[in-house]
């Protein structure tokens, strides 16, 4: 038994498809075939069921969770080693948001490149639960989020502290408050009152995720009921929508970095800080306190302390 027949095993194990695992792994589905044969009588056992569908036998599965640990332990001595050479060769995978990966890694992955030309780049997007799924399956090195983090065993660096903003079409900004418009622009710019929206439409990210149930909790401090006319996964559409006119969102101040460029039919958008203690959260790095963490993994994230910073 060796490296590559538990790679390929992964591979089927994941996929239950040999055409997909082949096409994934660049071999033919024959070699693949032949490997998995040969890892199955080196082992004396099934490792799958090939009728009706192929899927894993009870031997099949514990071999998931051994070959992983292996492939974990040998790639963890790999970076060890490596860094003791200063030979930075391998794999960083990170897991971050969509639009949080939107906000940094063009600033950030210029200078991690420019410093380790030769570490490959593994990028995972998710929503927060998914994240820590990837971290705590050594699917991925390390993760950047929001706190809290559930999970269990995980180190967290602070990167920083963002406060919540509302992003508010400046025609709303306009019917709303008359003559008055460009006084209260200034008086928001340094802390928003909600309720003065309450009859105005909002675009918000769906519930369930972190910056929502921030939001949510509190539109309730406040007492404040939103009219909400659309939910979405994506907080770079809730942006486009503001920018749009179709309604107000409140986001990270991170995000901001995201927001699409406004189009020649867009008629801007007011920028609302949020300054309620509670609105506020930080943005942090988050490994594996039982995991080797490569010394580029964390140049990764002093990088983005410094792009954050500035």
């Amino acid at each position: 038994m060796n490296f590559q027949h538990l790679k390929y095993f992964l591979m089927v194990a994941e996929e239950l498809n040999i055409t997909r695992a082949a096409e994934r792994l660049y071999i033919s589905q024959q070699s693949l075939s032949n490997h998995i044969g040969n890892l199955e009588r080196e082992l004396d056992v099934k490792l799958f069921t090939r009728s009706p569908k192929l899927s894993l036998t009870y031997a099949g599965g514990l071999l998931v969770d051994t070959a992983s640990q292996i492939l974990d332990l040998h790639s963890q001595y790999l970076t060890k080693v490596g860094d003791i050479n200063k030979q930075y060769l391998g794999v960083l995978r990170v897991g971050i948001s969509h639009t949080c990966g939107l906000a940094l890694l063009p600033d950030i992955l210029p200078r991690f490149r420019a410093e380790f030309p030769q570490v490959e780049f593994s990028l995972f997007e998710g929503n927060s639960t998914q994240l820590e799924d990837e971290l705590s399956h050594g699917r991925a090195d390390l993760i950047i989020c929001f706190q809290p983090i559930i999970m269990e065993g995980v180190a967290t660096i602070p990167l920083t502290e963002q406060r919540l903003v509302m992003v508010v079409p400046r025609l709303f900004t306009d019917q709303l408050f008359g003559p008055q418009a460009e006084k209260i622009r200034l008086q928001f710019a340094q802390g928003a009152d909600i309720r003065a929206f309450e009859h105005l439409p909002f675009v918000l990210i769906k519930r369930g995720n972190r910056t929502r149930n921030i939001v949510d909790q509190y539109f309730s401090r406040y007492y404040f009921k939103p009219q909400l006319i659309l939910e979405t996964e994506n907080t770079v559409t809730t942006l486009a929508m503001a920018r749009a006119g179709v309604g107000i969102t409140i986001c990270p101040e991170l995000f901001l970095r995201a927001i699409p460029a406004p189009s020649p039919e867009a008629a801007g958008v007011d920028f609302f800080p949020l300054t309620d203690p509670s609105t506020f959260s930080k943005l942090v790095a988050g490994y594996r306190k039982s995991r080797y963490l490569s010394h580029f993994g964390q140049r990764f994230i002093e990088i983005a302390q410094d792009i954050l910073e500035a």
